[in-house]
Protein backbone atom coordinates (compact mmCIF):
# COMPACT_ATOMS: atom_id res chain seq x y z
CA UNK A 1 0.00 0.00 0.00
CA UNK A 2 1.32 3.79 -1.09
CA UNK A 3 1.38 5.93 2.08
CA UNK A 4 0.87 9.36 1.54
CA UNK A 5 2.53 12.41 3.00
CA UNK A 6 2.34 15.60 2.90
CA UNK A 7 5.16 17.85 2.60
CA UNK A 8 6.68 18.86 5.88
CA UNK A 9 8.61 21.93 5.20
CA UNK A 10 7.48 25.91 5.91
CA UNK A 11 7.43 28.65 3.93
CA UNK A 12 7.14 32.15 5.14
CA UNK A 13 5.74 31.34 7.82
CA UNK A 14 7.05 31.27 12.07
CA UNK A 15 7.95 27.82 13.13
CA UNK A 16 8.49 26.56 17.10
CA UNK A 17 7.85 23.34 19.00
CA UNK A 18 9.40 20.61 16.80
CA UNK A 19 9.28 22.31 13.26
CA UNK A 20 12.23 24.67 14.62
CA UNK A 21 15.59 23.56 14.24
CA UNK A 22 19.27 24.88 15.44
CA UNK A 23 20.64 27.47 17.56
CA UNK A 24 20.67 25.42 20.64
CA UNK A 25 23.63 27.33 22.35
CA UNK A 26 22.52 30.75 21.84
CA UNK A 27 18.73 30.15 23.01
CA UNK A 28 20.48 28.53 26.13
CA UNK A 29 22.56 31.48 26.53
CA UNK A 30 19.96 33.86 26.30
CA UNK A 31 17.70 32.57 28.92
CA UNK A 32 20.26 31.23 31.01
CA UNK A 33 23.99 33.30 30.49
CA UNK A 34 24.65 36.66 32.61
CA UNK A 35 22.94 39.04 30.23
CA UNK A 36 19.66 40.98 30.85
CA UNK A 37 19.82 43.08 27.65
CA UNK A 38 20.36 40.96 24.20
CA UNK A 39 19.95 42.31 21.02
CA UNK A 40 19.89 39.22 18.51
CA UNK A 41 20.72 40.76 15.12
CA UNK A 42 20.08 39.10 11.78
CA UNK A 43 19.04 39.78 8.05
CA UNK A 44 15.28 39.25 6.85
CA UNK A 45 14.03 35.65 6.55
CA UNK A 46 16.67 34.26 9.07
CA UNK A 47 14.40 33.13 11.56
CA UNK A 48 14.22 36.18 14.28
CA UNK A 49 10.70 35.75 15.10
CA UNK A 50 10.89 32.08 14.73
CA UNK A 51 13.74 32.22 17.88
CA UNK A 52 11.87 34.29 19.83
CA UNK A 53 8.98 31.96 19.50
CA UNK A 54 10.57 29.14 20.34
CA UNK A 55 12.02 31.02 23.47
CA UNK A 56 8.82 32.10 24.38
CA UNK A 57 8.05 28.13 24.39
CA UNK A 58 11.38 26.82 26.19
CA UNK A 59 11.23 29.92 28.53
CA UNK A 60 8.12 29.10 30.25
CA UNK A 61 9.66 27.13 33.60
CA UNK A 62 11.95 29.47 34.46
CA UNK A 63 10.37 33.05 33.13
CA UNK A 64 7.35 34.71 32.57
CA UNK A 65 7.15 35.24 28.19
CA UNK A 66 6.01 38.29 26.51
CA UNK A 67 6.11 38.00 23.03
CA UNK A 68 5.65 41.92 21.95
CA UNK A 69 5.66 42.35 18.38
CA UNK A 70 6.73 46.40 17.68
CA UNK A 71 6.18 45.83 13.69
CA UNK A 72 4.02 48.96 11.85
CA UNK A 73 4.09 50.95 14.70
CA UNK A 74 4.33 54.39 14.25
CA UNK A 75 3.92 56.24 17.43
CA UNK A 76 4.32 55.21 21.44
CA UNK A 77 0.75 55.37 21.57
CA UNK A 78 1.11 52.67 18.55
CA UNK A 79 3.66 50.89 21.02
CA UNK A 80 1.70 50.90 24.39
CA UNK A 81 -1.60 49.66 21.95
CA UNK A 82 1.00 46.62 21.38
CA UNK A 83 2.39 45.92 24.58
CA UNK A 84 -1.19 45.69 25.84
CA UNK A 85 -2.11 43.32 23.22
CA UNK A 86 0.85 40.89 24.16
CA UNK A 87 -0.02 40.98 27.98
CA UNK A 88 -3.46 40.15 27.33
CA UNK A 89 -1.95 36.91 25.18
CA UNK A 90 -0.79 35.73 29.20
CA UNK A 91 -3.73 37.61 30.86
CA UNK A 92 -4.30 33.89 33.16
CA UNK A 93 -1.01 34.20 34.32
CA UNK A 94 -0.96 37.76 34.93
CA UNK A 95 -4.03 37.49 36.93
CA UNK A 96 -2.52 35.12 39.28
CA UNK A 97 0.01 38.31 39.85
CA UNK A 98 -2.37 40.23 40.24
CA UNK A 99 -2.17 42.44 37.43
CA UNK A 100 -5.28 44.04 36.05
CA UNK A 101 -4.64 44.69 32.17
CA UNK A 102 -7.74 46.42 32.02
CA UNK A 103 -6.10 48.94 34.62
CA UNK A 104 -2.61 49.79 32.01
CA UNK A 105 -5.03 50.93 29.46
CA UNK A 106 -4.76 54.53 30.77
CA UNK A 107 -1.00 54.21 31.41
CA UNK A 108 1.75 54.67 28.89
CA UNK A 109 4.21 51.90 27.67
CA UNK A 110 7.07 52.82 30.52
CA UNK A 111 4.24 52.59 33.50
CA UNK A 112 2.79 49.79 32.16
CA UNK A 113 5.99 47.57 31.86
CA UNK A 114 7.26 48.47 35.58
CA UNK A 115 3.59 48.27 37.39
CA UNK A 116 3.84 44.82 35.65
CA UNK A 117 7.61 43.53 36.59
CA UNK A 118 6.34 44.96 40.33
CA UNK A 119 3.51 42.47 40.35
CA UNK A 120 5.95 39.60 38.99
CA UNK A 121 8.72 40.70 41.15
CA UNK A 122 6.39 40.08 43.93
CA UNK A 123 5.75 36.93 43.55
CA UNK A 124 9.39 35.63 42.96
CA UNK A 125 8.72 35.82 38.75
CA UNK A 126 10.77 36.69 36.24
CA UNK A 127 10.23 38.63 33.25
CA UNK A 128 11.49 38.00 29.58
CA UNK A 129 10.32 40.50 27.46
CA UNK A 130 10.71 39.50 24.05
CA UNK A 131 10.77 42.52 21.29
CA UNK A 132 10.06 42.19 17.53
CA UNK A 133 10.63 44.14 14.77
CA UNK A 134 11.94 47.24 16.95
CA UNK A 135 13.15 49.01 14.03
CA UNK A 136 10.03 51.58 14.51
CA UNK A 137 12.03 52.95 17.47
CA UNK A 138 14.15 54.49 15.27
CA UNK A 139 11.32 57.11 13.70
CA UNK A 140 9.53 57.00 17.17
CA UNK A 141 13.07 58.18 18.94
CA UNK A 142 13.52 61.40 16.64
CA UNK A 143 9.80 61.93 16.71
CA UNK A 144 8.86 61.59 20.52
CA UNK A 145 12.61 61.04 22.51
CA UNK A 146 11.16 61.60 25.51
CA UNK A 147 8.77 58.43 25.46
CA UNK A 148 11.29 56.05 23.70
CA UNK A 149 14.20 57.26 26.74
CA UNK A 150 11.23 56.30 29.02
CA UNK A 151 10.92 53.24 28.12
CA UNK A 152 14.87 52.42 28.35
CA UNK A 153 14.66 53.66 31.63
CA UNK A 154 11.90 50.93 32.15
CA UNK A 155 14.06 48.47 30.69
CA UNK A 156 16.85 48.99 32.91
CA UNK A 157 15.44 49.37 36.53
CA UNK A 158 13.15 46.24 37.19
CA UNK A 159 15.67 43.47 38.82
CA UNK A 160 13.01 40.76 37.35
CA UNK A 161 13.55 41.88 33.46
CA UNK A 162 15.26 40.01 30.69
CA UNK A 163 14.91 41.80 27.32
CA UNK A 164 15.65 40.59 23.85
CA UNK A 165 15.64 42.71 21.14
CA UNK A 166 15.45 40.64 17.77
CA UNK A 167 16.06 43.15 14.32
CA UNK A 168 18.01 43.83 11.27
CA UNK A 169 21.06 45.32 11.87
CA UNK A 170 19.71 49.06 10.73
CA UNK A 171 18.57 49.12 14.20
CA UNK A 172 21.69 50.34 14.67
CA UNK A 173 21.20 53.95 13.54
CA UNK A 174 19.07 53.84 16.76
CA UNK A 175 22.08 54.42 18.57
CA UNK A 176 23.34 57.08 16.30
CA UNK A 177 20.05 59.05 16.82
CA UNK A 178 20.18 58.74 20.86
CA UNK A 179 23.71 58.96 21.13
CA UNK A 180 23.30 62.80 22.45
CA UNK A 181 20.80 61.78 24.93
CA UNK A 182 21.52 63.25 28.77
CA UNK A 183 21.33 59.18 29.52
CA UNK A 184 22.56 56.56 27.92
CA UNK A 185 21.73 55.91 23.99
CA UNK A 186 19.03 53.65 23.26
CA UNK A 187 21.33 50.42 22.86
CA UNK A 188 24.04 50.74 25.53
CA UNK A 189 24.32 48.13 27.56
CA UNK A 190 22.69 45.36 24.87
CA UNK A 191 24.70 42.65 24.48
CA UNK A 192 24.67 41.98 20.43
CA UNK A 193 24.63 37.86 18.80
CA UNK A 194 23.68 37.04 15.35
CA UNK A 195 21.82 34.88 13.90
CA UNK A 196 23.09 33.30 10.89
CA UNK A 197 22.86 30.15 8.68
CA UNK A 198 22.40 26.75 10.98
CA UNK A 199 25.19 24.88 11.83
CA UNK A 200 25.75 22.04 9.41
CA UNK A 201 24.01 19.53 11.86
CA UNK A 202 21.18 21.25 12.56
CA UNK A 203 20.75 21.98 8.56
CA UNK A 204 20.93 18.04 7.98
CA UNK A 205 18.40 17.46 10.93
CA UNK A 206 16.12 20.08 9.29
CA UNK A 207 16.35 18.29 5.92
CA UNK A 208 15.58 15.32 7.18
CA UNK A 209 12.66 16.77 9.36
CA UNK A 210 14.39 14.64 12.41
CA UNK A 211 11.97 15.67 14.83
CA UNK A 212 8.85 14.47 13.59
CA UNK A 213 8.39 12.07 10.57
CA UNK A 214 11.83 11.73 8.96
CA UNK A 215 12.21 11.99 5.32
CA UNK A 216 14.35 10.03 3.41
CA UNK A 217 17.80 12.15 1.93
CA UNK A 218 21.25 11.12 0.46
CA UNK A 219 23.94 12.09 1.84
CA UNK A 220 24.88 13.63 -2.02
CA UNK A 221 21.60 15.49 -1.91
CA UNK A 222 22.58 16.80 1.42
CA UNK A 223 25.83 17.81 0.23
CA UNK A 224 24.05 20.05 -2.75
CA UNK A 225 21.27 21.32 -0.39
CA UNK A 226 24.72 22.75 1.69
CA UNK A 227 26.11 24.16 -1.00
CA UNK A 228 23.02 26.33 -2.76
CA UNK A 229 21.63 27.84 0.46
CA UNK A 230 24.60 28.04 2.79
CA UNK A 231 21.62 26.55 5.53
CA UNK A 232 20.21 29.66 5.35
CA UNK A 233 17.14 28.69 6.80
CA UNK A 234 14.60 29.74 5.05
CA UNK A 235 16.33 29.02 1.72
CA UNK A 236 16.99 25.20 3.78
CA UNK A 237 12.95 25.46 3.21
CA UNK A 238 12.52 27.30 0.35
CA UNK A 239 14.75 24.50 -1.54
CA UNK A 240 13.40 21.22 0.45
CA UNK A 241 9.43 22.31 -0.20
CA UNK A 242 10.83 22.41 -3.84
CA UNK A 243 12.50 18.75 -3.55
CA UNK A 244 10.13 17.17 -1.79
CA UNK A 245 8.80 13.94 -4.09
CA UNK A 246 5.69 11.59 -2.75
CA UNK A 247 7.55 9.10 -1.42
CA UNK A 248 8.69 11.25 1.28
CA UNK A 249 12.18 11.64 -0.12
CA UNK A 250 14.26 14.72 -1.16
CA UNK A 251 15.54 14.32 -5.12
CA UNK A 252 18.65 16.18 -5.62
CA UNK A 253 19.05 19.71 -6.23
CA UNK A 254 19.85 20.55 -9.87
CA UNK A 255 21.06 24.31 -11.52
CA UNK A 256 17.54 25.29 -12.69
CA UNK A 257 16.44 24.99 -8.91
CA UNK A 258 17.74 28.06 -8.39
CA UNK A 259 14.78 30.23 -8.92
CA UNK A 260 14.59 33.52 -8.11
CA UNK A 261 11.08 34.07 -7.43
CA UNK A 262 9.21 37.58 -6.49
CA UNK A 263 9.69 36.41 -2.56
CA UNK A 264 13.12 35.84 -2.88
CA UNK A 265 13.63 39.11 -5.23
CA UNK A 266 12.52 41.17 -2.51
CA UNK A 267 14.39 39.42 0.16
CA UNK A 268 17.85 39.83 -1.65
CA UNK A 269 16.98 43.38 -2.17
CA UNK A 270 16.32 44.25 1.07
CA UNK A 271 19.28 41.98 2.22
CA UNK A 272 21.71 44.62 -0.28
CA UNK A 273 19.71 47.79 1.90
CA UNK A 274 20.79 46.89 4.56
CA UNK A 275 24.45 47.16 3.92
CA UNK A 276 26.92 49.86 5.18
CA UNK A 277 29.03 51.12 1.29
CA UNK A 278 31.86 49.31 2.12
CA UNK A 279 30.00 45.72 2.52
CA UNK A 280 28.26 46.46 -0.33
CA UNK A 281 31.68 46.85 -2.17
CA UNK A 282 32.78 43.75 -0.96
CA UNK A 283 29.70 41.67 -1.77
CA UNK A 284 29.79 43.26 -5.63
CA UNK A 285 33.61 42.35 -5.32
CA UNK A 286 33.27 38.93 -4.66
CA UNK A 287 30.33 37.80 -7.44
CA UNK A 288 33.13 37.30 -10.12
CA UNK A 289 34.52 34.86 -7.73
CA UNK A 290 36.05 34.13 -4.26
CA UNK A 291 38.96 36.42 -2.97
CA UNK A 292 41.41 36.35 0.24
CA UNK A 293 40.99 38.70 2.85
CA UNK A 294 43.76 40.82 1.36
CA UNK A 295 42.96 40.84 -2.10
CA UNK A 296 39.74 42.33 -0.48
CA UNK A 297 41.29 45.08 1.74
CA UNK A 298 43.09 46.15 -1.54
CA UNK A 299 39.96 46.81 -3.79
CA UNK A 300 38.40 48.44 -0.49
CA UNK A 301 41.77 50.82 -0.38
CA UNK A 302 41.83 50.10 3.67
CA UNK A 303 43.97 48.24 6.19
CA UNK A 304 43.42 44.28 6.43
CA UNK A 305 42.34 45.01 10.29
CA UNK A 306 39.54 47.29 8.80
CA UNK A 307 38.44 45.06 6.13
CA UNK A 308 38.73 42.10 8.59
CA UNK A 309 35.50 43.86 10.67
CA UNK A 310 33.32 44.14 7.43
CA UNK A 311 34.20 40.63 7.09
CA UNK A 312 33.22 39.51 10.25
CA UNK A 313 30.18 41.37 10.43
CA UNK A 314 29.19 40.10 6.83
CA UNK A 315 29.62 36.79 7.73
CA UNK A 316 28.33 36.06 10.70
CA UNK A 317 24.86 37.55 9.19
CA UNK A 318 24.87 34.74 6.05
CA UNK A 319 26.51 37.28 3.27
CA UNK A 320 29.53 35.68 3.09
CA UNK A 321 31.38 32.00 3.94
CA UNK A 322 34.29 31.03 3.02
CA UNK A 323 35.05 28.18 0.43
CA UNK A 324 36.78 24.88 0.67
CA UNK A 325 39.59 27.04 -0.13
CA UNK A 326 39.93 28.82 2.19
CA UNK A 327 38.29 31.94 0.05
CA UNK A 328 35.61 34.38 0.88
CA UNK A 329 32.40 33.83 -1.42
CA UNK A 330 28.74 34.37 -2.03
CA UNK A 331 27.12 33.59 1.39
CA UNK A 332 24.54 31.06 -0.73
CA UNK A 333 23.82 30.44 -4.93
CA UNK A 334 20.84 32.62 -4.39
CA UNK A 335 22.22 35.39 -3.58
CA UNK A 336 24.86 34.92 -6.11
CA UNK A 337 23.01 34.79 -8.92
CA UNK A 338 20.43 37.74 -7.70
CA UNK A 339 23.87 40.18 -7.26
CA UNK A 340 25.41 39.05 -10.89
CA UNK A 341 21.63 39.79 -12.73
CA UNK A 342 21.71 43.32 -10.83
CA UNK A 343 24.98 44.28 -9.95
CA UNK A 344 24.92 47.25 -12.70
CA UNK A 345 22.02 48.97 -11.15
CA UNK A 346 23.06 48.31 -7.39
CA UNK A 347 24.67 51.63 -5.87
CA UNK A 348 26.92 51.34 -3.15
CA UNK A 349 25.93 55.28 -1.59
CA UNK A 350 23.20 56.11 0.52
CA UNK A 351 23.57 53.26 2.62
CA UNK A 352 20.87 53.12 5.64
CA UNK A 353 24.12 52.19 7.80
CA UNK A 354 27.75 53.96 8.03
CA UNK A 355 30.76 52.09 7.96
CA UNK A 356 31.93 53.42 11.27
CA UNK A 357 28.70 52.13 12.80
CA UNK A 358 29.30 48.36 11.07
CA UNK A 359 33.04 48.70 12.43
CA UNK A 360 31.62 49.57 15.83
CA UNK A 361 29.46 46.91 15.66
CA UNK A 362 31.91 44.41 14.69
CA UNK A 363 34.30 45.34 17.52
CA UNK A 364 31.12 45.09 19.89
CA UNK A 365 30.21 41.86 18.57
CA UNK A 366 33.76 39.93 18.52
CA UNK A 367 34.37 41.43 22.24
CA UNK A 368 30.83 39.57 23.51
CA UNK A 369 31.34 36.57 21.23
CA UNK A 370 34.32 35.81 23.49
CA UNK A 371 32.10 36.17 26.61
CA UNK A 372 29.75 33.52 24.43
CA UNK A 373 31.85 30.93 23.77
CA UNK A 374 33.43 31.02 27.59
CA UNK A 375 30.04 31.31 29.00
CA UNK A 376 28.66 28.50 27.01
CA UNK A 377 32.23 25.98 28.21
CA UNK A 378 31.37 27.28 31.87
CA UNK A 379 27.49 25.87 31.26
CA UNK A 380 28.49 22.84 29.94
CA UNK A 381 31.67 21.91 31.97
CA UNK A 382 28.80 22.76 35.20
CA UNK A 383 26.37 19.91 33.50
CA UNK A 384 29.15 17.38 33.30
CA UNK A 385 29.77 17.78 36.34
CA UNK A 386 26.20 16.90 37.58
CA UNK A 387 26.36 14.07 35.35
CA UNK A 388 29.17 12.59 36.14
CA UNK A 389 28.71 12.72 40.18
CA UNK A 390 24.73 11.23 38.97
CA UNK A 391 27.02 8.54 37.31
CA UNK A 392 29.38 7.74 40.52
CA UNK A 393 26.42 6.86 42.14
CA UNK A 394 25.88 3.48 40.18
CA UNK A 395 29.20 2.39 40.46
CA UNK A 396 30.41 0.55 37.48
CA UNK A 397 27.23 0.62 35.25
CA UNK A 398 25.34 3.41 35.00
CA UNK A 399 22.64 3.77 32.77
CA UNK A 400 23.40 3.54 28.76
CA UNK A 401 21.13 6.57 28.20
CA UNK A 402 23.13 9.08 30.90
CA UNK A 403 26.54 7.55 29.41
CA UNK A 404 25.69 8.31 26.32
CA UNK A 405 24.93 12.25 27.78
CA UNK A 406 27.97 12.25 29.35
CA UNK A 407 29.60 11.85 26.16
CA UNK A 408 27.85 14.45 24.62
CA UNK A 409 29.02 16.90 26.84
CA UNK A 410 32.33 15.76 25.98
CA UNK A 411 32.38 16.46 22.31
CA UNK A 412 30.77 19.46 22.65
CA UNK A 413 33.02 20.76 25.56
CA UNK A 414 36.23 19.82 23.35
CA UNK A 415 34.22 21.20 20.03
CA UNK A 416 34.03 24.70 21.82
CA UNK A 417 37.29 24.41 23.40
CA UNK A 418 38.57 24.02 19.41
CA UNK A 419 36.12 27.25 18.76
CA UNK A 420 37.38 29.51 21.46
CA UNK A 421 40.97 28.68 20.21
CA UNK A 422 40.36 29.87 16.74
CA UNK A 423 37.91 32.79 17.95
CA UNK A 424 41.26 33.85 19.11
CA UNK A 425 43.76 33.04 16.88
CA UNK A 426 41.69 35.08 14.16
CA UNK A 427 40.36 38.50 16.27
CA UNK A 428 42.45 38.33 19.38
CA UNK A 429 39.78 38.47 21.56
Amino acid sequence: MNASYRNPYTIGGWVSGQRYYGHADLRQYILLGSDNYIWVIGTRRVGKTSLLRQLDVQGRRDYLPIYWDMQGCANADDLRDELLFALEDRVAQLSKLGVDIDALAGEDMANALRKVCRQAEKAGVRMLLLIDEPEPLIEIAQAQPQAVQRLRAAFQRPPNLRVVLASTKTLASLQEITRDWPTSPFLTDFAPFYLDGLAREDAEQLMRQEQRNPVHVTPETIRRIHDFTGDHPYLLQWLCYRLYQPDHSLRPPRKDDIVLDAMLTTLFRLQFDQLSPAERRILLHLVDGGKDAVGIAKALGVKLTEAGMYLYVMARLGYIRRSSAGKWIIGNRFLHRWLAEHDAELSVEDAAISDQRVREMARAGQKEEAVYWQEQLRIYRERLGKLEVAAARYEDQPPERLQATILEHKRRIRALERKIDAFHRAYGA
